[in-house]
């Protein structure tokens, strides 16, 4: 009854209320509000620790790529190497083969410079016995002019004088001159003799048949 009487009757008491109510609600408000700020915060940093773990975890991984990668590539140009050498090596033993057979050719027909018959690969080209072009320096059209100057073998090439080859380039026309026979007739001694590394040797160190 007295709080029914003071509600009616103080009016004092009625306008002061919302404000009471007011003061009560703020509060509350304000730590409901700064509850859930934190909470959300602290939702934000864990996601951000676990962004940045992530992160440190794929540059880990980005790293140890970036070495396999790395080694991948030297092992890949190692390989390289060591094909490349490998197949110098088969060229040299195809070479050193056909010349035991020439040598075995010769042996049993017993001719002094290789059976006429057998194929020769030397340098990763096939070539038939005593073709010229086996020389460094000699292409087809000058293999064709020592022809029809009576050279047609090794033999015969590496007992040629120097100036007599240069006799029958000129002879050819203007467009030899650039040619020069020095080392065609060692050349062709070598290879009438089957010594293909000494051949091989030789024609490193020559450009278009000239030391």
């Amino acid at each position: 009854m007295v709080l029914s009487y003071i509600f009616l009757h103080d009016t004092t008491f009625m306008q002061d209320l919302p404000t009471g109510l007011m003061l009560c609600i703020i509060p509350f408000i304000l730590g409901w509000l700064a509850a859930s700020a934190y909470y959300k915060v602290g939702a934000l940093k864990t996601e951000l620790a676990e962004l940045r773990a992530k992160v440190d975890s794929l540059t880990g991984e980005n790293t140890e790529l970036r070495l396999k990668l790395s080694q991948t590539e030297a092992d890949v140009e190692s390989k390289s190497g060591q094909l490349h050498k490998a197949k110098d090596d088969l060229m040299m033993c195809e070479s050193e083969r056909n010349a035991l057979r020439e040598q075995l050719g010769d042996k049993h027909h017993g001719g002094g410079g290789g059976h006429k018959g057998h194929a020769i690969t030397f340098n990763g080209k096939r070539y038939k016995h005593d073709d010229l072009k086996i020389v460094e320096g000699i292409g087809p059209k000058i293999s064709d002019l020592l022809h029809a100057a009576g050279i047609k073998t090794w033999k015969q090439l590496s007992e040629a004088a120097p100036d007599k080859l240069k006799e029958i380039l000129d002879g050819g026309g203007s467009q030899f001159n650039i040619h020069d026979p020095g080392t065609w007739p060692a050349q062709a001694r070598l290879a009438n003799n089957g010594e293909w590394d000494a051949l091989k040797k030789l024609q490193d160190e020559l450009s278009g048949g000239k030391v």
